[in-house]
């Protein structure tokens, strides 16, 4: 019993950090889930899928919220206009990134896989 609740208890954790990583502190929560990564690196349970889906979104979030925007901004011959739809961008993706958190969060709570 104290294994399941240990499991349930790092699976949540692993998707509090994605969601930290999102709004509170971008960077360091990244950190911290590649050093559990590594850390966990041999036990093949359902919560390691927890920890691999939150580095996979935490790269896909880092890809969609800097990478894109830049090359929208920088690459659009206006610029007022290129940061009018960079910033209607970033909200909307981000927000879809904070939901899909949210989700794998209480799905991670309620014992099940995550959905991406």
């Amino acid at each position: 019993m104290s294994q399941t609740k240990n499991t349930l208890h790092s699976a949540t954790i692993y998707q509090a950090l994605y969601l930290t990583n999102l709004l509170l502190l971008p960077g360091v929560s990244f950190l911290l889930l590649l050093w559990l990564f590594n850390k966990n690196r041999h036990p093949k349970d359902w919560h390691r899928i927890h920890l691999y889906r939150s580095i996979q979104l935490s790269i896909i979030a880092g890809v969609l919220l800097v990478l894109v925007p830049l090359i929208v901004v920088y690459g659009g011959s206006e610029f007022e206009a290129s940061v009018m739809v960079m910033l209607v961008y970033f909200v909307t993706i981000h927000a879809l990134l904070v939901l899909l958190g949210m989700l794998n969060i209480s799905r991670a709570m309620a014992k099940k896989l995550p959905l991406f």
